[in-house]
């Protein structure tokens, strides 16, 4: 099977070690790589709506591999095992991340792959505070669009503002996704009104330090 670039960026985060729940799995194309290609033996994929369970349990069939793909549907955190310790989340906004992870199951987890649609600076927060530190962060770029990919785990670091904003990882290693960036930020500003000043210099004080970052 054929599995996306930003898809297969994740599996390269995955190890055998790892007890992994695959949330918001859509078609489990992960999952079904991630044992053909014997990186796991057995996972869980889960998603609260029953259409994509369904559409995951016809390729998990179409390629037989029923006992070692678990397929549940529920929200999350909530239909892991006692055993699971690594989560990954791919294809989601980070508000939609924060309410699945807002479970007191966290606290058995010590990995999570995650690859949030939005809003990177609130995610890197909220995992910060959770108890857990960036230990990965990298950039996919596939299609038009650039993905970022960061693994959380269990520990704790302290990060600047920047870092959290930018991404302690990423700020000094990919120039092209902050050019990217830049060039984003430029049309923001070109359609913000002239007399929302304070919202103007909050964005041009990204535009000045997402410079630095390109050089």
């Amino acid at each position: 099977m054929v599995l996306s670039k930003r898809l297969k960026s994740i599996a390269g985060l995955i190890y055998e070690t790892d007890k992994v729940i695959d949330i918001g799995c859509d078609h489990a194309l992960l999952a079904v790589y991630l044992v053909k290609n014997k990186i796991l033996d057995y996972l869980i994929v889960s998603d609260v709506n029953q259409n994509a369970i369904e559409n995951g349990i016809k390729n998990i069939k179409k390629y037989k591999l029923e006992k070692k793909i678990d397929a549940r549907l529920g929200f999350g955190l909530e239909v892991i095992d006692v055993h699971t310790d690594t989560v990954v989340i791919s294809g989601l906004g980070t508000n939609t991340i924060i309410k699945i992870l807002s479970n007191p199951n966290l606290k058995q987890i010590k990995k999570l792959i995650i690859q949030s649609n939005n809003d990177h600076f609130l995610l890197r927060r909220f995992m910060i505070l959770k108890g857990f530190y960036i230990s990965h962060e990298s950039v996919v770029y596939e299609k038009g669009h650039y993905y970022i990919n960061i693994v959380f785990s269990r520990g704790k670091r302290k990060y600047s503002l920047k870092e959290l904003r930018y991404g302690p990882m990423l700020m000094y290693a990919n120039k092209d996704y902050y050019e990217f960036m830049l060039k984003k930020k430029h049309a923001i500003l070109d359609n913000i009104p002239k007399y929302k000043l304070f919202t103007r210099i909050k964005h041009y004080k990204d535009t000045v330090y997402l410079k630095k970052l390109t050089k």
